[in-house]
Order: structure tokens, then sequence, then C-alpha cells
């Protein structure tokens, strides 16, 4: 807390700046025209910052009356994209933020005026070039979309292709940094001044926020983005991903692909069958989700339109997620207890996924994992569980237990829930976890499969033998300190005798596990050789020795760990 309060009050510097001294006190101004003064004030700022009390002070009250969420949308958007963008993020935060609350700030939208014609002739001229106009047969100076970032404008190419053009409105880049350090500032003093702030790790969401941020500020992220999905679903010919013009794009201008289409409602309104387009939309979803570990941020139904030929167009792929595999293999594991309704082991996976932010009582997060759990699971049909429904409650219960679950996690939890969302609105007879299941599937072979226990078998090889080779240097330092007086122990004759049985444990286990990965190593390293006799799924006899020795030297490990009890 001491490291908080030194980075807090260093960052106080910020208020006295001129460079951004005057927003900071409109912000603040702001959110006291709007209610929040009490909230202003236990901050210590208004008379730094010389601000003038205006609007109806609601003091403690202003946070837990039913107007609430109201005010706060009203402030945020008055504060302009920033503010609106990270209002927008809280929205998925049901961790931290009463439901009236989050409902309210899933309403905020961009409202912004177009950016004049002359800037953003201006824009593409400074990007572009001053002959900007040659790479283009026309150019509607009438945007297609206008938002806080950036402009849509449609364009046709010199080739006769018809293009669009994302155009970053002027001087945005500068607004939002200065806006973001004035967050991250704000969100400092809010843990100074609150405890439960500090839990919310609210800097922490900033900082995260910022790194989000700065990726939409730069198109060429959006342009690498497109073209690894197209990669992913390189043989889908279901799915249509706009195709980038490089040569015309860079950070502040996105030159790319016009595809046509339509959106559900309307195509659904014109006889394409519903459940149709909910298994499509799940299929792209899911195989995004659970076997790519790359997964697009925001998948509503703004950004998935049906072109002409049937095909599911994914648009504006500025706000992506990742799964690294082992994080991929924790989603297995949940899904799994999910389906067998094992409730103690969705306990244990989703804690040593989370990030605990104090002491934490596990017996007492267990129980409120199961609790949540058996509402969404005990006796309700597989057809309708809501599995983001169920993540959503689950890392809101955590919360409770100063415990918060990783970014990557909680937007992959967003999009399942929109993905959900979406397929029930459109088609409510719709059964997402029969949907799943091709999917899950194919994640659990791909976590068995013999490639990739070679390799897991290859990282552990490889980690034991590091150790192995420090020993030679590691124990004569050991033994030259201990015999010049630089380490030096306090320990009774019964201690040490404990401890030389724990030292000779430890070593007999080592060694077990040593064998152990060899044993696994060499089982994998012989398939697919010719001349072993095969005895199940192309694995040959050999293979299987080697694995069934592994798993006797491990069942002896943890019987004498007291893991596993003789029967």
């Amino acid at each position: 807390m001491s490291v908080l309060r030194t980075i807090v009050h260093s960052s106080r510097a910020l208020v006295t700046t001129a460079k951004d001294a005057a927003r900071f006190r409109e912000i603040m101004s702001v959110f006291m025209t709007h209610g929040f003064g009490w909230v202003v004030a236990q901050l210590r700022l208004r008379r730094e910052l010389q601000i003038e009390h205006e609007g109806e002070d609601l003091g403690m009250a202003a946070l837990t009356s039913p107007d609430t969420g109201k005010r706060l949308v009203k402030a945020l958007t008055q504060l302009g994209p920033t503010w609106v963008k990270f209002g927008q993020i809280l929205s998925t935060r049901s961790d931290i933020l009463p439901e009236p609350i989050i409902v309210e700030l899933a309403s905020l939208q961009d409202d912004v005026e177009h950016v004049p014609t002359e800037d953003i002739h201006a824009q593409l001229e400074h990007n572009l070039g001053k002959d900007w106009r040659k790479h283009f047969e026309s150019f509607e100076d009438e945007p297609l979309a206008s938002a806080s970032i950036g402009q849509v404008h449609r364009a046709v190419l010199v080739t006769g292709e018809p293009v669009v053009l994302k155009i970053q409105r002027p001087d945005i880049r500068a607004k939002i940094e200065s806006d973001v350090n004035i967050l991250h500032t704000t969100a400092g003093y809010l843990e100074e001044a609150f405890e439960e702030a500090h839990i919310m790790d609210l800097t922490g969401m900033a900082t995260d926020f910022a790194k989000s941020l700065a990726q939409e500020l730069d198109y060429t992220v959006e342009a690498n983005n497109m073209e690894r999905f197209r990669r992913n679903f390189e043989g889908h010919e279901e799915i249509k991903i706009p195709v980038v013009h490089g040569h015309l794009s860079n950070g502040q201008v996105l030159t790319m692909e016009f595809i046509a289409g339509k959106k559900f409602e309307k195509v659904i309104a014109e006889g394409t069958p519903p459940e149709d387009l909910a298994k499509a939309y799940f299929d792209v979803a899911y195989k995004m989700l659970f076997i790519d570990g790359f997964f697009h941020g925001d998948l509503h139904p703004g950004n998935v339109l049906l072109t002409e030929d049937k095909r599911l167009a994914l648009l504006d792929c500025g706000m992506v997620g990742r799964l690294a595999p082992s994080r991929k293999d924790k989603v297995v594991d949940i899904i799994h207890a999910v389906l067998n309704e094992d409730l103690e082991l969705l306990a244990r996976t989703f804690y040593s996924l989370a990030i605990p932010q104090g002491p934490v009582d596990y017996a007492a997060f267990e129980q409120d994992c199961i609790a949540v759990a058996e509402q969404y699971l005990i006796g309700v049909p597989l057809s309708q569980i809501q599995i983001g429904e169920l993540f959503s409650r689950l890392v809101e219960g955590a919360a409770r237990h100063s415990v918060r679950m990783p970014t990557d996690f909680t937007m992959m939890f967003k999009a399942i829930l929109t993905t959900e969302g979406l397929a029930k609105a459109i088609a409510p007879n719709v059964d997402p976890v029969e949907l799943a299941k091709p999917f899950i599937e194919q994640m659990v072979m791909e976590r068995y499969s013999p490639e990739r226990l070679k390799q897991v078998a290859m990282r552990d090889f490889l980690a034991f033998s590091e150790m192995a080779r420090s020993v030679p240097t590691t124990v004569p330092m050991l033994l030259e300190h201990l015999d010049s007086g630089k380490l030096r122990f306090g320990v009774n004759d019964e201690t040490l005798e404990l401890q030389h049985k724990a030292a000779d444990l430890r070593v007999g286990r080592m060694i077990r596990a040593a064998l152990s990965i060899s044993l696994i190593v060499c089982g994998t390293g012989v398939i697919g050789v010719d001349a072993l006799p095969v005895a199940l799924w192309g694995i040959p006899w050999l293979s299987l020795v080697f694995w069934g020795l592994a798993l006797l030297l491990n069942a002896t490990l943890l019987r004498k760990q007291g893991i596993l009890q003789p029967e």
C-alpha cells in the first residue's frame, strides 16, 4: 500500500502542470455537476484544482440512488470519447458494479459530430500525400459512419474497386492521451481514498484501458488483426474478412475492401431461417474462442453482416482478445466441469486463474462458486445452460473474495455472453452447448494429441536438464558459503533430522519425476516408427509400455505424498 501511495503522490504533479490542469478541473467539475460531489470531495482535490461547485451534491447517496447509472452516463457522455469508451468497458465488469449501473453503461454510445470535409481532406493529404486523389476514381465527402476516434467514407479506387476509408479524427490522439493520463491519476486517487477501489484494481483497469486505446489509435494494428483472422479462416468459404489495401493505409488511415451486406434482423425478415443464421454465427465465434485463441472482442450485431452470397462478414477488428495454449487448457477444464456438473473442479480451476488482491479464504471462495454454479447447472437441461451468464456471475462472486480474473478471460467471458445474447435474440430455441460440443472435442483432442504431449514432455525435460546443469556450480558455492560462515542455520537436532528426511524425500521425488519425464519422452518419440507393432490409433505397443511405466512412477510418487491412498 505504501508503494501505491508513493505512485499516487508522485502523480499529483500532473494536476499542477499547465498541459492537463484545465482539463482535470473540467472533468472533476462535470462529475460534481452530475451529483458526484461527495466522491470528488473524498479525493481532496477541490482546493488544489480550484473547483467551483455547481449542481446538486447528493452526498454518499449518489453512489446508491436509483438514478446513479443515468447520471454517470450523462457525465461520461459530456466528457467525450475517452470516458465513453471507459464506461463501455466498465459495462462488462459485473464483478465490480451493480446490475442497474451496468445496464445504463451498456447504453453508452458515441455522440459525435461529423468531422468537417476540409479536415478529412487534410488528414488524407497528410497521410497519403498531396496527390492522394490520384488513387481514387471517386471519394464521398458524406461519411458512411462517424465514431469517436475515426470516420468512415466510401470511395472507388482507380481500378474500379469499391473501398471504405477509416480516417482518424485530427488531433484525437493528443486529446485521448491527455484524458488517459488524467484517468490513470484519478484511479490512483480513488484507490487511495477508498479501499473498495483498491480491491477493484482501478489503476490496473486504467492501464489495460490505455493499452487498448493505444491499439485503437493505431490502424496498422487493426490491419494486422484482419490479416490474422484471414489466415485463421483460410479454407472457410463461409467467412469474409475485408482485404486491406496496404499502400493506402497507415496508423491514421485504413483503406479496405467495401463489403455489401445486411444485418441479421433484415435477412431474417426477408425469410432466412434464424436457426441457420445462429449456427453459422456460433461456428465462427466458437472457432475463434476455443480453437484459435484469437477472437473478435466486440462481435455485436453491427459488426457482423450477411453478404449476398450468404457469407458472414466480420467488421471492425480493432478490439481483439487472445488466449495462450495454457489458458485454453483451463477453458477445457472449466467446460469439462460444466458439462459434468463437477462444481469442485469448476471452483478450483477458477481459483487457479484468479489474481488475488489480498488474503483469500479459499473455503469461502469455493463455497460461493459452488452456490452460484448450482443455480445454473444442477437440474438444468444442457440446452438451457447459459455459459456466458454463468461465467459473469462467477467473476462477480470472485470479487467479493478479493479476487479478480485476468483481463483476457474477462474479455473472453464477455465475448461468449455477447455471442449467446445475439444468437438467443434471433433464434431463442438454439442450443449453445450443443453447438459448442464439436469445438470442445477438438480442443480436447489437440490438448492430448501426441504432438502436444511431445511438446509438453520436451519442455519439462529441458527444465529439469537446466536445473541439473546448475547443480555442479550451485552446490560448490553453497558449500563454500557454509565453510566460510556466510551461510548459517539456526536449528536444533530434531529439526535438522526432519530437514534431512525432507531433503531425501525431495531428491527421491526429483529422481522419479526425471525418470517419468524421460519415459514419456521416449514413449512419444517412438510414435511414427514404422518397424514397431501398433496397438491402438496408430500408437505402438512400446509407447504404451513407456507411458505405463511413467504412470506407475507417478502413482508411486503421489502415494508417498499422501495424495493417492491405496485401497
